[in-house]
Formats: C-alpha cells, sequence, structure tokens
C-alpha cells in the first residue's frame, strides 16, 4: 500500500516536467515557422537568433534587419555621405514560461518580450520613454496552438528637436495597445487596438491634435502556402484631427469621424478588394466639405496572382534602384509589368464606386467603372483588342454655382496675368459667365448634359468601341 501511495505521489511530479519539456519543444518550433515565414519578406532578414530552452522556462533573441541590402547599395554608392546610414536593425528579447500551466493557467506557453536596443540607441529612446519599455508583447499560446497577443507601448510626453530648425517641438502621445487572437499557424487572426490622443506643437504656432483612433481587424488565410495572403476585413477611424499650420495664409483644418475600411471576401480562386475612405466633417477654414466619400472597388482577382505581384511588389520597393543617387524607380517597378498583365487577363474589373463632397453650392458627386471582359493575356500588349473589350463609365453631378466659380476664378487668374495692372473688370468677367452659360445651353440642347435645379448631371459610358455621353454618341471634338 505504501508503494501505491509513493507511485500515486510520483507520477504527476515526473510527468509534469516531460509535459513542460514537450510544450517548450512545441513553442520553439511554432516560434520557428514563424521567423520562415517573416523570411518570405524580401526585406527582412533574420541576421541573429538566440534560443536557450530548458525545462520549466525559455529565453529568446532575435535581431531582424530592416531594408538592408538597400541600404548596403547605397553605402557602396560613389555619391555615398562619410558617414552611410546603417541598415535597420531591430532587437526583440523574449522569456518563456513553458506549460501546461504557464503563468498560473491552463497553457502551453507564456512569452513576455519587449524591444530592447544598444546602449547609444536607448540613450535616445529614453528621451521620450525614460525608464518605461518603448514596446512590449505579453502572448499565450493555448495547448492547441491557438493563442492571444497583447501589445504595448507607454504614453510619452517629451521634448524633440524640429530636424529643420532645431527648435523644440513638444509631443504628447497617450500611447497604443493592440489585442490579437490568432489560430494555429496563424492562419486566421483577429485585431483590435487603439492611441487615445496624439498632440504634437511648436513654438511657431503649428498645433495638431489627433484624438480617438481604433483599428479592428478579422483576417483568414487562403492558400496554405501563401501566408501574405489574406482574406478578410479591416477597419481604422479616428474621431477627430484638429491642425494649424503657423503662418497667416494657413487655413484651420478640422476631420471629424474618419473611417478607412477595407473588405476582401474570396471565393474560390478569386478575390474582391473593396476600399472605402470616409469623413463626416471636411473643415478648411471654416468651410465644412463634408460628409465626404471616397470608394474604390477591385473584383474578380485571381488570388494566386494577386499574391504574385504582391510579392513583387514588396521586391522592387526593397531594389537599391528605388532610392539613392543611382535611383531608377521606373527599371526598379518593371518587373510588376508582368503579373499586372497576367491578373488583367483574369477579367477583373474597377470602379470608383463613390466621390462625393459637399460644398457651399451643394452635393458633388462622381463614380466610375471599367473592365476587360474577355480579354486574354495574350491582348493585353495590343491596345486596338483592349479598346474593342473595354467596358467602361461613370456618373457625373455638379452643382452649376461651383462649375460658375471654378470658371471664374481660373479666367481671372490668365486675365489678371495679361493684364498691366494686374486687375479684373466686371465686364470681362461677367463675359466669362455668359459664355459659360452659352456652352451649358448649348449641351443641354444637344443632350449631353441634363440641368436639374442648378446641377449639371451627365452619364458617359464607352461599349464596344463606342462613346456616349446620356446615351447619345459622342464626339469629343463637339467640347471644342
Amino acid at each position: 500500500m505504501k508503494k501505491s501511495w509513493l507511485a500515486l505521489i510520483a507520477a504527476p511530479v515526473i510527468a509534469y516536467p516531460a509535459a513542460a519539456w514537450y510544450l517548450g519543444a512545441r513553442v520553439e518550433s511554432t516560434l520557428d515557422a514563424q521567423y520562415k515565414q517573416a523570411e518570405t519578406l524580401p526585406y527582412a532578414k533574420i541576421v541573429e537568433r538566440t534560443y536557450e530552452r530548458g525545462v520549466f522556462s525559455a529565453s529568446e533573441s532575435v535581431t531582424i534587419e530592416l531594408f538592408g541590402d538597400m541600404m548596403r547599395a547605397l553605402q557602396a554608392s560613389a555619391d555615398a555621405p562619410d558617414t552611410p546610414a546603417q541598415p535597420l536593425r531591430i532587437r526583440f528579447q523574449s522569456q518563456i514560461q513553458h506549460g501546461p500551466f504557464a503563468g498560473g493557467a491552463l497553457a502551453a506557453a507564456v512569452v513576455d518580450s519587449e524591444l530592447v536596443f544598444d546602449a547609444d540607441t536607448q540613450a535616445e529612446v529614453a528621451k521620450l520613454f525614460g525608464d518605461n519599455k518603448p514596446l512590449t508583447g505579453h502572448t499565450v499560446f493555448k495547448l492547441d496552438g491557438s493563442g492571444t497577443s497583447k501589445v504595448l507601448s507607454p504614453a510619452v510626453n517629451a521634448q524633440i528637436p524640429n530636424p529643420e530648425t532645431g527648435e523644440p517641438v513638444d509631443v504628447a502621445w497617450q500611447g497604443i495597445s493592440a489585442e490579437v487572437d490568432f489560430a494555429p499557424n496563424m492562419t486566421r487572426y483577429t485585431m483590435r487596438g487603439e492611441a487615445p490622443k496624439l498632440e504634437v506643437k511648436d513654438a511657431t504656432g503649428t498645433h495638431m491634435v489627433m484624438t480617438g483612433m481604433r483599428f479592428t481587424g478579422e483576417q483568414q488565410r487562403i492558400f496554405d502556402d501563401e501566408p501574405l495572403l489574406l482574406a478578410g476585413s479591416q477597419r481604422f477611424s479616428i474621431d477627430d484631427i484638429q491642425m494649424r499650420v503657423a503662418g497667416d495664409e494657413a487655413a484651420p483644418i478640422a476631420l471629424k469621424q474618419i473611417t478607412y475600411d477595407v473588405d476582401m471576401p474570396a471565393e474560390g480562386d478569386f478575390v474582391d478588394m473593396v476600399a472605402k475612405m470616409g469623413a463626416q466633417v471636411v473643415d478648411i477654414g471654416g468651410t465644412n466639405y463634408g460628409p465626404a466619400h471616397y470608394d474604390l472597388s477591385f473584383k474578380h482577382l485571381h488570388a494566386r496572382t494577386v499574391a504574385k505581384l504582391y510579392r513583387t511588389l514588396l521586391q522592387a520597393y526593397s531594389n537599391p534602384r528605388m532610392v539613392g543617387p543611382d535611383a531608377d524607380p521606373q527599371l526598379a517597378l518593371a518587373p510588376l509589368a508582368e503579373p499586372a498583365m497576367e491578373l488583367l487577363g483574369h477579367n477583373p474589373s474597377f470602379s470608383l464606386d463613390r466621390l462625393s463632397f459637399t460644398t457651399p453650392h451643394g452635393d458633388a458627386h462622381l463614380d466610375l467603372r471599367a473592365s476587360v471582359p474577355g480579354i486574354t493575356p495574350e491582348a493585353m500588349a495590343n491596345p486596338g483588342l483592349i479598346m474593342a473589350v473595354l467596358d467602361a463609365g461613370g456618373n457625373i453631378a455638379l452643382p452649376e454655382a461651383m462649375l460658375l466659380g471654378m470658371v471664374k476664378d481660373r479666367a481671372h487668374a490668365q486675365m489678371s496675368a495679361m493684364s498691366e495692372t494686374g486687375t479684373v473688370s466686371d465686364d470681362d468677367l461677367q463675359m466669362v459667365v455668359a459664355q459659360l452659360e452659352d456652352k451649358l445651353q448649348q449641351l443641354s440642347g444637344q443632350g449631353y448634359i441634363t440641368r436639374d435645379g442648378g446641377v449639371v448631371k451627365s452619364t458617359v459610358a464607352f461599349k464596344a468601341g463606342q462613346l456616349t455621353v446620356n446615351g447619345q454618341p459622342f464626339n469629343p471634338m463637339a467640347m471644342q
């Protein structure tokens, strides 16, 4: 009987270290996979990593280099400065507790990470953050490989020098926090975070305040072998931005209830991308142009080709030809042509779903759409074939008073530049008004526009090689 009790007591004593060792190995393997994914980014490289694993805990140090090839190419150029910029390297240090009861909860591991710097950089960082850690993370890995992560950056109240003038700039930042819930192997995740307030001001009177920044996201991997292509939604919003730039001519700007939403649903081999940007208040110098909206959509995009295009784009922006004395962005971006043409060959469509804003004279609206149905990748190099299948159209509505104001302002600038005295007479401006009225009546009589309650409206379409305006064949020379 005594031996039985000893066995019962010894079993968990032996089993727990074994479980902790096993879970520690799984967590290390998970982290290995995450860093391998990170290295598929053309601008990122793991230059140093150490991992020391014990039975109940482990420690890790990882140094990541960003845009290293680009920076080294700049250093090697003949026009490089005597003390060229070094590649950006960031180091994360982590302490890991192994499960199955890590941190007092049922979990595979608990990881506490922080961003660390060398002594010289830390001295500069301390001017902003003091003794606080600039960035920390707390991650809990569950037994099935999923988990949660919380990232924090503390509040900052400091003065930094203006890089141009050397004058002090006051910066007040109330910090940022984010939480991520992720599935095993990061195949999907949800994210939410906020930054309550940022305020920047200097001695000249320039002052900017941003409050109520929030962001959320819910995404999942489309292909198991492509970690960078995710379907889902993201939302970014700001409650209020107030900005005043020093100088008598600079008008104060106020933006309120700003939103930016991106939806990327997937169906089969194709994805859509729909982006909506808006602000309820766009106040410039006391004139409110809100609500204002700018909505774009790209639909029926071949997902594999999108992933190929995205990776090519990342490589292009990591190319040393993008910056420096020998920069040639056109050559650096040239590899984008092949995947872009391939993408167009899968019959995508583009539309400016809405461009609208309020003016003192009324609401203005524009929408556009375009697609090339049935086009093949081989035909994309032939402009004639493209024009034959192009299906495009749009609608526009502008207040007549807005058009009149734009025409008068342009005419005033042109005539005053030609005038010896730099002035323009009322009679000259009235002539401009009369000419605009004649042109509007002409276009209305021809059926190309409609005038409804002080608003000019028109619908434009291009299909089967034919341009129509308000349903009528249109010759652009008619505008001469």
